[in-house]
């Protein structure tokens, strides 16, 4: 009671003070925190995590010829961070570069950069091609697209979890009313066996299985396509962690069409 006597006792004034006193008690750790967590500019595109190391001069020399076995993610907006994964990608050196769309990536994007993946955050101005490496000379390229998004990029995929049955989810696409034919890519990144992949409304003219030393990727072209549905059925193990690692939507002209995949995180 003698402290409530006291407190009814006090000036607004006094009051306010020993509030904003209060509040700053507060603020001060959480401030120290952030200050001395270390900034990421990673897109939450990325399927697989590496011990992302800073860019230094460190160089690993190469044991052959680059490599590139995926970009994570094949899409992303201005600022994003992408990742490649290779091997014999060196590191940091005034004869090594990567290229987007035919334009050397500037050495302020370049995030990470060790013998086995680049990191680097889509520049300004960027636009959607072919990514590519060299290294001292070598050149080498990924043979998927990728895609630069903006708020305008309409055509979607996505793995739509079934809410009844465990290990199960389909393939969705939204915005696609001009495609002829999608190529995708499901990555299992993490678990052991394979995937059953049912058409439901598409047509599978081609399937591929590609083992990389980062997982087993089904490569899949698809007709006959649903306009905004479910195209396939996918099953997966118990203890699989599967994600699209690739698409690319290719209308009758053979252009291709923008597309992103939401959420850019996907497993089930």
């Amino acid at each position: 009671m003698s402290l409530l006597r006291w407190f009814y006792q006090l000036s607004w004034k006094k009051i306010m003070g020993f509030g904003i006193f209060l509040l700053l008690v507060a603020v001060i750790p959480i401030s120290i925190q952030v200050a001395t967590n270390q900034t990421r500019t990673r897109s939450e595109a990325a399927l697989i995590h590496p011990s992302v190391q800073p860019v230094t001069d460190r160089f690993e020399t190469p044991a052959g010829p680059p490599k590139i076995y995926l970009v994570d993610h094949f899409f992303g907006k201005v600022g994003d961070s992408v990742l490649i994964h290779g091997e014999n990608l060196g590191g940091i050196h005034p004869q090594s570069a990567v290229y987007l769309a035919g334009t050397k990536i500037p050495h302020e994007n370049l995030v990470s950069w060790t013998g086995s993946y680049i990191e680097f955050k889509v520049p300004e101005g960027a636009k959607s091609g072919i990514v590519e490496v060299n290294i001292l000379g070598q050149k080498t390229s990924w043979p998927g697209m990728f895609f630069v998004t903006d708020e305008y990029t309409e055509a979607e995929l996505a793995l739509t979890k079934n809410q009844n049955i465990p290990n199960v989810a389909n393939l969705t696409a939204t915005n696609i009313q001009s495609a002829e034919e999608i190529l995708v890519w499901l990555l299992i990144f993490s678990g052991d066996g394979g995937l059953t992949i049912s058409p439901l409304n598409a047509t599978i003219t081609e399937q591929n299985i590609i083992n990389l030393p980062i997982g087993k990727v089904y490569e899949l072209k698809l007709t006959n396509l649903n306009e905004k549905g479910e195209l396939l059925k996918i099953v997966k193990g118990e203890k699989q962690m599967v994600g699209i690692a690739r698409a690319e939507i290719s209308r009758a002209d053979n252009t291709l069409i923008p597309v992103k995949s939401n959420p850019l995180y996907v497993s089930f």
